[in-house]
């Protein structure tokens, strides 16, 4: 409820919020006392919501998250400064709370302050005394901000740090094994003995250093792919397709990483056709992601799920996993940009190898890729038992 506008309030400012300005709230069942108080403060450019008792005065609080002060009475039926005070500090507890009180409950007044007020008025109420204690606790509070504003810039730089010691962590683990191929097979090839090889020998020298090439471009694509939709200047390239085909091409290149593994991969497609516009390339990209991950993170003979459901508004691709799980309060972490199941410093690098490293971009370049499409991605996991991914596409999508 918006005291500005209700009609209930007598008394109460007929201004519009003024921008930036301080939101207060008077609480006190004195009509007059109310009065003083509003026109005292409204001098000051503050904004001001008035309420005739602490009920009002709390329901008033969750209609307006903003409000910073409150200037309470401490004798008002129904619900006392001094309840009200409890409420507020509990529900509340940012906001600042100063106990108006006559000569005889200054004691109660000091008891308040003990319980976390900021301050206390004596009646009868003089206009600049008013003000003046009004001042001070904003200026409290614009000190407190600033505080919180430091520790927040502090923190950020601090979680910046690790990023950065991950990310070298990371990337030299990641990089070090193609640069170490291609130093080892290209000093084969200008070799003088290398024309003593067979032709086999030098088709697997070939194809090694072919193979650490791609993995250099596949990270350097990865990373530029996730800025991309991280500052939303890619171009998807929207165009109509089958889920069904997208899943069974990414179950068949999974093949032979399953069989190795000697995993078994169950597919559930849906009967029909599901029909999709959408980026056929990044929406492959995010399924395969999560498809690589479900079979690093799953023991040797586990088993793997591959399903496309669909209901009124999304298609639904899942990808489930008998793996290790993930704990509980991870969940929040693992889309994190470089996060890793192990510490950096056991980084290995592996595709499809049982516990192995990559370069902790997969997941959040798979929930960028569904962001991006207006949709979305949920996890549910539990230690030991497995994970299951949820990608939700809106099924109306382009179409």
């Amino acid at each position: 409820m918006n005291a500005l506008l209700a009609p209930p309030f007598p008394f109460q400012s007929q201004n519009s919020p003024k921008t930036g300005a301080t939101k207060i709230l008077i609480v006190d069942d004195e009509r007059v006392v109310r009065h003083v108080c509003q026109l005292s403060l409204e001098q000051e450019l503050y904004t001001i919501f008035i309420a005739e008792n602490g009920i009002k005065a709390m329901e008033l609080l969750r209609g307006e998250p903003e409000i910073a002060i409150v200037l309470s009475d401490f004798k008002m039926p129904g619900m006392t400064g001094f309840e009200l005070l409890n409420a507020i500090k509990r529900d509340f507890p940012h906001i600042e709370v100063i106990i108006m009180t006559g000569f005889a409950t200054i004691e109660n007044a000091i008891e308040a302050m003990k319980l976390g007020a900021h301050d206390f008025l004596l009646k009868p109420l003089k206009a600049e005394q008013i003000r003046l204690v009004i001042n001070k606790c904003r200026d409290k509070i614009s000190l407190s901000q600033e505080n919180l504003t430091l520790k927040r810039a502090n923190e950020k730089l601090r979680e910046l740090q690790i990023a950065k010691d991950k990310f070298i962590a990371i990337i030299s683990h990641e990089l070090r094994t193609p640069v170490s191929h291609l130093r080892g097979y290209l000093s084969i090839l200008n070799g003088d003995d290398f024309h003593l090889l067979a032709p086999t020998e030098k088709n697997d020298c070939k194809h090694v250093i072919n193979s650490a090439v791609l993995d250099l471009e596949q990270i350097v694509t990865d990373m530029f792919d996730l800025l991309e939709l991280e500052h939303e200047t890619i171009v998807l390239k929207r165009e109509p397709f089958d889920l069904n085909e997208l899943l069974e091409q990414v179950a068949q290149e999974f093949r032979l990483a399953l069989q190795e593994r000697r995993q078994t991969l169950t597919l559930r497609r849906r009967p029909q056709l599901c029909m999709i516009a959408a980026d056929r390339l990044k929406i492959k990209i995010m399924v395969s992601e999560l498809m690589q991950n479900a079979v690093k993170f799953t023991p040797d003979r586990g088993q793997i799920g591959l399903s496309l459901q669909a209901d009124s508004e999304f298609y639904v691709i899942a990808v489930s996993d008998t793996g290790v799980g993930i704990k509980q309060e991870k969940l929040g972490s693992i889309f994190e940009k470089f996060y890793e199941v192990q510490h950096s410093d056991h980084h290995s690098t592996s595709k499809t190898g049982f516990m192995g490293g990559g370069l902790g971009l997969g997941l959040s370049l798979a929930r960028a890729i569904a962001e991006a499409h207006d949709g979305g991605i949920k996890v549910s996991s539990a230690v030991g038992k497995g994970s299951t991914f949820q990608i939700f596409l809106p099924a109306k999508s382009g179409l």
